[in-house]
């Protein structure tokens, strides 16, 4: 069974969609005034509806919701290609080919907030480091970090998503330096230099208070609007931004610890 959240495509389908994505949908489709969310975790589903007022239903089949695969290509981050495995790469050396099957969960890596993301990574990570991955997905993020030489621990709430990150990370030869948990985000105790948590605001604002004491170095946030949404999340986070990428209308940004800055 897999849960569909039928949503007003509203004046901007494409903000709506975006927002269905960041939400947690493994697939995305727009029909009659309609955006047609395909979720794995019925939580998530009831969660999409409540936000963008819609409505849950349920299907006995999996129709729909690997539409998407038909249309999947690859994209580039920084010196990564990142891509399905029924995609052909263009020319690229092996270390920077990056072959993700989402299989039932959130994480395609096609999202802008996920590029974001990737994007940071790849700033701020240096070989050695310990990663923590919170709302891991498919092991998109986790595996980049290991790509630049981090240990990284994949988190999430999705009960589907350590056997896809496990997956992924053993196709991508980083299966030894990646090990994934099925728990919630708030509830890891693990030492990290960086932490990576690609969530929408009102996630940030409902988890931040959980995460106040948490060892996890410098966090990088994506799944948030330019602007006011930036603001709101280092004031939840209780931390400054000391880095800033965009892709479109959304942003990502490294956020350190304030004691951190004033002990400097």
């Amino acid at each position: 069974m897999h849960s569909i959240v039928d949503v007003p495509a509203g004046p901007d389908p494409e903000l709506t969609g975006d927002r269905l994505w960041v939400l947690g949908a493994v697939g995305v489709e727009a029909r009659d005034g309609l955006l047609i969310g395909s979720f794995s975790d019925r939580t998530a589903a009831q969660a999409a509806a409540a936000a963008l007022g819609g409505r849950v239903r349920t299907a006995d089949d999996r129709t729909g919701v690997d539409a998407w695969r038909t249309h999947a290509t690859w994209y580039q981050v920084d010196r990564f290609i990142i891509r399905p495995p029924w995609v052909d790469a263009p020319s690229v050396d092996p270390a920077n080919d990056i072959v993700i099957d989402p299989g039932p969960t959130f994480g395609s890596g096609s999202h802008p907030s996920t590029r974001l993301a990737a994007r940071l990574l790849v700033d701020v990570v240096q070989p050695g480091m310990s990663v923590t991955d919170l709302g891991a997905g498919s092991g998109v993020l986790s595996i980049i970090a290991a790509r630049l030489g981090a240990r990284v621990t994949a988190i999430d709430l999705d009960p589907t998503s350590p056997s896809a990150v496990d997956d992924n990370a053993h196709r991508n030869g980083v299966g030894a330096h990646v090990t994934a948990h099925h728990r919630q985000i708030e509830s890891h105790l693990v030492d990290a230099d960086v932490s990576v948590l690609n969530v929408t605001i009102d996630i940030h604002e409902r988890v931040s208070s959980a995460l106040q004491h948490q060892p996890l170095g410098r966090l990088i946030v994506a799944g948030i609007l330019c602007g006011e949404q930036e603001a709101r999340c280092a004031a939840a986070h209780n931390r400054t931004a000391s880095r800033r990428r965009v892709d479109g209308e959304w942003a990502g940004v490294v956020l350190d610890d304030r004691a951190t800055d004033s002990s400097s």
